[in-house]
């Protein structure tokens, strides 16, 4: 591990989990980019859980697991 790393590593230590958590979405964000797909196929799913719910199937499908 570089000199950078871990002095980088040490300063962590000293961030509030919330703030941890800020800088790892950052950090992942910076490798990853922006994950356009994902919005999209999130859309999606919601498009279809709605129409679901409309056509009475996730209602219907509730059901029959609560009654297993």
């Amino acid at each position: 591990m570089s000199n950078l790393v871990a002095e980088i590593a040490e300063k962590i230590q000293l961030l509030s989990a919330e703030e941890k958590h800020a800088l790892i979405r950052m950090l992942i964000q910076d490798i990853d980019g922006p994950d356009e797909d994902a919005d999209e196929a999130w859309r999606n799913e919601v498009v279809r859980r709605v129409k679901a719910i409309r056509n009475g199937e996730a209602a219907i499908r509730a059901l029959q697991e609560w009654q297993e």
